[in-house]
């Protein structure tokens, strides 16, 4: 008897941390966007990424082009995608080594890719998936850059913010 308790002592005391960890925590939820708010936060990052990368941008639409999503609660909302073109640079590597740590300074995790294309051009890219945008991709060859966009999902009418 006495060894069947030791046993199950391990397995009670883990238990009941588990259950006194997950009792005395709370859940904090971030406060939802409006989609005015996704898509200013989206147009900032853009921006400041163009400055930081230098050239003159091109965007590829006209204005944030919006779109219906779904909200983390749920809801129906509005994302904006907003994708740029610039003219290559001669350092490629070295432009996305500054965007990267630009996001990094504002606090976005990101990753980078150098990878060999089939004309033989290196493209160097980093993105970032995170708090600001719920995805954004920085793209670098000596023949062009591009950034593409999504915006994080705001609450929010789609109708709203079409243009008729």
């Amino acid at each position: 008897m006495k060894h069947t308790i030791r046993q199950s002592a391990p397995a009670a005391l883990i238990l009941t941390i588990a259950l006194v960890a997950t009792g005395c925590t709370t859940t904090k939820k971030e406060p939802l966007l409006d989609a005015q708010q996704a898509s200013d936060q989206m147009q900032s990052l853009v921006r400041d990424t163009m400055d930081v990368a230098g050239n003159k941008w091109t965007s590829m639409s006209d204005g944030p082009s919006p779109d219906e999503c779904t909200t983390p609660d749920g809801t129906r909302g509005v994302s904006f995608s907003w994708d740029q073109l610039a003219e290559g640079v001669d350092d490629p590597r070295a432009v996305m080594e500054r965007v990267n740590q630009a996001w990094q300074d504002k606090g976005l995790a990101t990753r980078t890719q150098s990878v060999k294309r089939a004309d033989g051009k290196i493209l160097h890219r980093v993105g970032s998936q995170d708090k600001v945008v719920d995805a954004i991709q920085f793209s670098a060859t000596t023949s062009r850059m591009t950034i593409a966009v999504q915006s994080l999902c705001g609450t929010g009418n789609v109708d709203n913010f079409t243009q008729r």
